[in-house]
């Protein structure tokens, strides 16, 4: 910006800068450091001793093991699932195609350890599926759903959500004569999907694939409830080594794990950059669907889309039903027999039962404002002051995007165990703010990413014709910037709830008695045998689902009211 600053206006941007710089050298950079010193630095000297004994340890070399075969086997069913449903919703004409996109669009709001618990629920030991198998082939093992192959299940119908989002809108993008082309030339609807329209949307492929092997990867919530004890990976390690009070090993292990994720990132950004492919810019003649004439080929596709709307649907409705079941029927009956609103009750009534969901909510919403401010004001200063710094700024805001929630959790349990300065001279660990903190370093590169980009499309006239009246900068900023991003603003803070509202890896890490989260208390009511428990668990699933659902809805219905508005 030129011209003169107004005096009043000079000091809160100033002190702006003063704060976020505060907070990116406490909670990004400081955190980060101490990782480092503790897993390389002992006694004021560098040392390799914790990579030695971490080598010695056959679990974690196993654990190691478990976590690059899992990451590469979910990639694998992931894409085939995905890409499949998006090909039944986007590509072929499949009867009640409208109904399946309901259930493909689950994972949306039945996600992280709340979709880990509703599967646990319908397909565990006492789970109403098994109770259906178990009368059909009597001599089963009823605890068949444990173990990895759970873990891969629940990983390859839970990960779709990255295909269902941008894997569609990049088919619908593709232009459809090419498709005609192909099928005058011979080609059937499944050799044109192949052929034609794959290698269009693979560079969308390729990154959907990234966001998926980075998920795998640093999946804690289904190893650590579906696993059992002969199946562990890297994040379950790194919380174990630290509750034995091993943090140089944890640290260490935190540190693999994010080496491994950012490779796998660099790596396939480098697949994505290198790659030649077919432009989908223009679409001349807009994409539609095919029917599929061959009666054999369109029974298969239609069987094994209802087989998937099945699996998507089951864990959700029944989780739903029962929660509304008395809990003395939970275990034993397939469907409930009644239906009563005491769980509900007993949850929303109970002080001890309604503290997850109430700490939850005012964490998640603490750490969403007080982000959306300063990412806000670090857009502003990126987009409108070009320089050597703003770019640092920039690049270390989105550190949090490659680096595992365990690390994230590590570094602040180190930096922050003892007094530190750069707080006021407080301890944070055990403290009720510091699981706020981490919400908030999780979500910051999504909303700055977000951010950014809109304000990159705002039209900057409008600023100009106010700066050129006489109009001080933040009063520009106040009366012009905020109503024309208040749309994106709104969007980008229910993706940022929904988010945080039921985290469950750096809660797990970071959580204490006085500020216990809600993620935390599924997986303990999941995995507990007491029918109350299990009741209490289904209540929190349903309401986690229902809250989510909404903030979408409203926000997706005051974003399209408010981008209607005048900016001024």
């Amino acid at each position: 910006m030129s011209g003169r600053r107004p005096s009043l206006g000079r000091w809160p941007f100033y002190a702006g800068i003063a704060v976020l710089g505060w907070a990116v050298l406490t909670f990004l950079y400081l955190p980060l450091a101490a990782v480092f010193g503790e897993a390389f630095w002992r006694e004021g000297a560098a040392t390799t001793d914790t990579i030695v004994r971490l080598m010695e340890a056959r679990n974690v070399r196993e654990s190691v093991l478990n976590t690059l075969w899992m990451a590469g086997a979910t990639l694998v069913t992931v894409n085939l699932v995905g890409l499949f449903q998006v090909a039944v919703l986007e590509f072929f004409d499949i009867r009640g195609s409208a109904v399946l996109k309901v259930a493909f669009a689950t994972p949306l709001v039945f996600g992280s350890v709340t979709a880990i618990a509703g599967y646990n629920f319908v397909y565990g030991q006492n789970g109403a599926v098994t109770h259906l198998l178990a009368a059909a082939f009597p001599e089963m093992d009823r605890d068949w759903f444990r173990g990895w192959p759970a873990v891969l299940i629940a990983h390859s119908f839970l990960m779709t959500h990255y295909h269902f989002l941008f894997l569609r809108a990049a088919i619908r993008r593709v232009d459809f004569s090419t498709v005609e082309a192909a099928r005058s030339l011979g080609a059937g609807p499944v050799g044109a999907l192949v052929r034609v329209v794959l290698p269009v949307i693979a560079p969308t492929v390729f990154a959907v694939s990234l966001l998926v092997l980075l998920a795998a990867l640093t999946s804690f919530a289904a190893p650590a409830i579906l696993g059992g004890r002969d199946f562990r990976m890297l994040n379950q390690m790194i919380l174990g080594l630290n509750s034995i009070r091993r943090p140089d090993m944890a640290a260490l292990l935190a540190l693999v794990l994010g080496s491994v994720s950012l490779l796998v990132f660099m790596l396939l950004r480098w697949v994505e950059m290198r790659g030649r492919y077919a432009g989908g810019a223009k679409t001349p003649v807009p994409m539609r669907k095919i029917k599929l004439k061959n009666r054999w080929v369109s029974m298969l596709v239609h069987a094994v889309a209802y087989l998937l709307f099945v699996i998507y649907a089951t864990p959700v409705l029944l989780t739903v039903a029962f929660s509304f079941a008395p809990s003395s029927s939970i275990a034993t009956d397939v469907l409930p027999s009644r239906l009563t609103l005491e769980n509900y009750r007993s949850v929303l009534f109970d002080g001890s039962a309604f503290a997850p969901l109430a700490n939850s909510l005012t964490m998640s919403v603490l750490a969403v404002s007080v982000v959306l401010v300063l990412s806000l004001f670090a857009c502003h200063l990126i987009n409108t002051r070009r320089r050597l710094w703003t770019g640092a700024l920039e690049f270390s805001l989105f550190i949090p995007w490659v680096l595992p929630s365990s690390l994230v959790a590590i570094g602040l349990i180190i930096a922050f165990d003892n007094a530190n300065l750069l707080v006021g001279g407080q301890v944070l660990l055990g403290s009720y703010a510091i699981l706020p903190i981490a919400y908030g370093i999780l979500i910051v590169p999504m909303m700055v990413r977000l951010i950014g980009a809109a304000m990159v499309g705002l039209d900057r006239t409008l600023d100009d014709a106010a700066r050129s009246l006489g109009a001080a900068p933040l009063y520009r900023f106040r009366r012009i910037t905020l109503p024309l991003l208040a749309p994106v603003l709104i969007l980008v803070s229910a993706m940022g709830f929904n988010d945080v509202v039921n985290e469950y890896t750096v809660s797990a890490f970071l959580y204490n008695t006085n500020n216990t989260p809600l993620g935390i208390a599924i997986a303990q009511t999941t995995t507990s045998t007491d029918p109350e428990q299990t009741a209490k668990s289904l209540v929190y699933v349903t309401l986690v689902m229902a809250f989510s659902f909404t903030v979408i809805l409203i926000a997706d219905r005051i974003s399209l009211g408010r981008s209607r508005l005048s900016p001024v």
